[in-house]
């Protein structure tokens, strides 16, 4: 049987006979589901906007850094509503080949974008004075690069999602589809983890080995958003690890002729929510931890807390005043 002809996969939970198992599967799917909708979406949106907000306000200030954890906090936004598609987890779904591989693609640029976003973000931080931080000191420039090697690298998965023959079959989608060639996982996590986590295991290295860079000054935006930057790559790295620890034994079961059990349906449909509260997290910590924006939520509150107290103060004078 030709390894492209992908007509044989099911998801587990449509043909097993273990009925528990996939009932038990469901079960998990589903909570795990609501509470993604109910926590995540709205934390990552309203983090999101706020920073975002903040961003706007000082456009004539941002320093390198800030543009990039701008684009990060834009593409975290994205990455939320593009991930209401798993609202009605355990179903799926129903749409066009062509509608599963748009959402697939836009999906995959924003997962790409923040991947090399945040290994922009780690040269700004660890490698001060370099060439690579002066590229980065152009905006348009590097924003443009970023851009493109994502929407690339998006087109090369695109290729192989193998359902250019029948754009309009119906087809139940999830963003990674499940009838994939297995050339589609194998190159998304080579492109998307693999070549990102040995870029920055190189910058580590070369921080290290360098004293010249050590000693460097960072400038303003930078030094006081090291925080961040460690915050977001260290949420990035357990995310994406887990997610592409489950897509390659998606590809092992392809290259197998292995649809798999419900279990190993459960856990993609974990993997994929834990990569879209990926942003969830990053929105927070930006928020949180990025100096202009920690400031501006700080006034916030204070100020609220302060009308609180006096409209507390005023009921109690009147009540007094009733007495």
């Amino acid at each position: 049987m030709d390894r492209h002809n992908m007509s044989w996969v099911r998801y587990p939970s449509q043909v097993s006979p273990a009925v528990e198992d996939v009932i038990a599967a469901q079960s998990v799917t589903s909570r795990c589901t609501h509470v993604y909708v109910a926590v995540c979406v709205p934390l990552s949106l309203a983090a999101g906007l706020f920073s975002l907000s903040v961003f706007v306000r000082d456009r004539a200030r941002l320093g390198a850094l800030d543009r990039l954890l701008a684009s990060l906090t834009v593409t975290s936004i994205l990455v939320t509503l593009l991930s209401l598609n798993a609202a009605t987890r355990p179903d799926y779904m129903h749409t066009t080949n062509l509608g599963c591989g748009a959402l697939s693609f836009f999906s995959n640029v924003c997962y790409f974008t923040a991947q090399y976003l945040q290994g922009a973000t780690l040269v700004l931080t660890l490698l001060p004075g370099s060439s690579g931080c002066r590229l980065l000191a152009r905006p348009v420039a590097s924003l443009a690069a970023i851009g493109g090697c994502a929407v690339c690298s998006s087109l090369i998965l695109v290729s192989l999602l193998g359902t250019s023959g029948e754009l309009h079959a119906t087809t139940m989608c999830q963003v990674d589809p499940l009838t994939a060639w297995p050339e589609y996982e194998i190159v998304k996590f080579s492109l998307g983890f693999a070549l990102a986590l040995t870029f920055q295991v190189s910058l580590f290295f070369l921080r290290a080995m360098q004293p010249a860079w050590r000693a460097a000054p960072a400038q303003g935006d930078t030094a006081s958003g090291r925080w961040v930057v460690l915050a977001v790559a260290l949420n990035m790295l357990a995310c994406r690890l887990f997610f592409n620890a489950v897509l390659l034994h998606r590809a092992q079961l392809k290259l197998r002729k292995d649809i798999g059990t419900p279990r190993d349906e459960l856990l993609m449909n974990l993997a994929e929510l834990a990569l879209s509260a990926e942003s969830c997290s990053n929105s927070a910590f930006v928020a949180l931890l990025h100096t202009p924006c920690r400031l501006r939520l700080r006034g916030l509150l204070e100020r609220l807390t302060q009308r609180c107290r006096q409209g507390l103060d005023n009921n109690m004078a009147l009540n007094r005043a009733g007495g």
